[in-house]
């Protein structure tokens, strides 16, 4: 496992924490006042002296990274924080659990933890609530409508290509030729897939990098999720596809059914289908890293989460030219809610599609909860999450709005691209979160989840690979899906899809 990565040289340092640090800015900014003429300040009790908390993280790399933090809290307000290395396990003492989004429902429909106090997300709390991303504070960090953890970091997605390939004549002709259009980044998942097949076409090989089965069922429920609905900037209920229809996705939370025989997950299908069909990527086979085949020329074109794009490689200290940067495209046809069909978009239609981030929740049965969610507020609060997107190894995304504002562009160069290609992130992550369109799509979150995602990792696998057709494929993995659900009461299942869409 990677060792936790050096913060970035760009960021400013950070603010002073703690009501010592902030009456010592204000020493410093009085105007006029003898410093030496004042008297001692008085010396205030730790608020937590003799509080013990357990955090348990499965991830390495992110347990690392909050051994410093932690410690810091721990030294202001008199706690002990341990953080062992064990995965978290019914009946072992943990105070903190920090997990992967997905896993958050699983653990709320158990009772295993605690709800988030009210007074964390009132307006005056440090913490600033309201400066979270919606998709984590409404929904990644509910369940059932009541908010259960404290969103830590967001995800983040872009499209890589080998800028050096699309700007090759003999390409750039070859492509004209076969498309009538100059290549360039894709602007729709549908160009993305011409692309790909052209430089397959071109170079004799695949174009995309190995991808595991997870990792193209994630790229399935991405552009599903485009054409799946029009991406819409009002929540107004009254509408075709508002309301409780507006949440769901996989998943219809009024009868709990899978909804991958809805025409958005075909439409979705046919582009893996169209992948496969041109040999874009490579054989099933052992594990291999993206990110090496992308340097190597293996691959010309890939969709990279931060945790790969950090790892591109470096000459003299920054990522090659030969390297471009992308934001995720939309589709050029989304599904009509009026009438269940496929209709042409104006302009790419793009619909964020959220399934990973981290959160932090305390255990129903910790002695110390008040404590606990004071650490997790220190740790996913504006100035820790800001030093978490601009450590690049975390693959921590945008978890607050200011952190895709211009002027927090800092927090992006430890990517070590060059001045455009770093705003290019930025623009590319703003693209990603898409805060505007407030019906986005979600990942799996239910206690099933995970029996799920391995059915659609094995199923869509497939379906890229070129060992099922399509249509095949899509069948195949309704029909596991429809296997998993069968061990479930509806009923049962019913609540868990409006719990994990925010409903009670």
């Amino acid at each position: 496992m990677q060792h936790p990565p050096a913060a970035n040289p760009g960021l400013p340092p950070p603010r002073p924490a703690g009501w010592a640090g902030l009456a010592a800015a204000c020493l410093l900014g009085a105007a006029g006042c003898d410093a030496d003429s004042r008297p001692p300040a008085p010396a205030h009790a730790k608020p937590f002296a003799d509080v013990s908390l357990t955090v348990r993280c499965p991830d390495p790399a992110a347990r690392d990274a909050l051994r410093g933090p932690a410690r810091s809290w721990a030294a202001r307000t008199g706690a002990r924080v341990e953080l062992p290395p064990d995965p978290a396990r019914p009946g072992d003492g943990a105070d903190v659990l920090v997990l992967p989004a997905a896993e958050l429902g699983a653990r709320a429909e158990a009772g295993e933890l605690a709800p988030v106090p009210a007074n964390l997300r009132s307006a005056d709390h440090p913490f600033q609530w309201t400066g979270v991303l919606p998709p984590y504070r409404e929904r990644l960090i509910e369940w059932g409508g009541q908010a259960r953890a404290v969103p830590l970091s967001g995800d983040g997605y872009v499209v890589v290509y080998r800028a050096d390939r699309l700007t090759d004549p003999a390409f750039a002709a070859a492509f004209k030729e076969r498309l009538g259009r100059d290549p360039a980044p894709p602007a729709a998942w549908e160009d993305f897939a011409d692309l790909a097949a052209a430089l397959a076409a071109h170079a004799g090989r695949p174009s995309l990098p190995p991808m595991t089965g997870a990792e193209v069922a994630d790229l399935f429920f991405r552009v599903a999720a485009c054409y799946d609905r029009p991406a819409r900037t009002d929540a107004d209920a009254s509408r075709p596809g508002g309301g409780l229809a507006g949440l769901s996705f996989q998943h219809d939370p009024g009868t709990g059914d899978h909804r991958l025989r809805t025409p958005g997950f075909a439409a979705a299908a046919d582009w893996v289908g169209r992948l496969a069909a041109a040999k874009c990527l490579p054989p099933p086979g052992p594990p291999a890293d993206p990110v090496a085949a992308l340097d190597t020329g293996g691959a010309a074109l890939a969709v990279l989460s931060l945790e790969q794009l950090a790892r591109l490689p470096r000459e003299n200290g920054a990522v090659p030219a030969r390297f471009g940067i992308a934001p995720l495209p939309g589709t050029r046809a989304f599904v009509d809610p009026a009438d269940g069909r496929l209709r042409k978009a104006g302009a790419p239609n793009y619909v964020p599609y959220f399934s990973g981030g981290r959160v932090g929740a305390v255990r129903a049965g910790c002695r110390y909860p008040d404590a606990a969610f004071d650490l997790l507020a220190d740790l996913g609060g504006p100035t820790r999450s800001l030093e978490g997107v601009a450590t690049p190894g975390l693959g921590a995304g945008p978890l607050r709005s200011a952190h895709l504002e211009r002027d927090r562009l800092s927090a992006w160069l430890g990517y070590r691209f060059d001045a455009d290609r770093s705003k290019g992130l930025q623009e590319a992550l703003r693209q990603y979160v898409r805060q505007e369109v407030k019906n986005p799509g979600y990942g799996l979150r239910g206690p099933d989840q995970a029996e799920l995602s391995a059915a659609a990792a094995e199923e869509v696998g497939k379906m890229a690979a070129g060992a099922t057709s399509s249509a095949d494929g899509l069948k195949r993995l309704a029909e596991a899906w429809d296997r998993v659900d069968a061990k479930t009461p509806q009923a049962v299942r019913a609540g868990w899809r409006k719990a994990a869409a925010g409903v009670n």
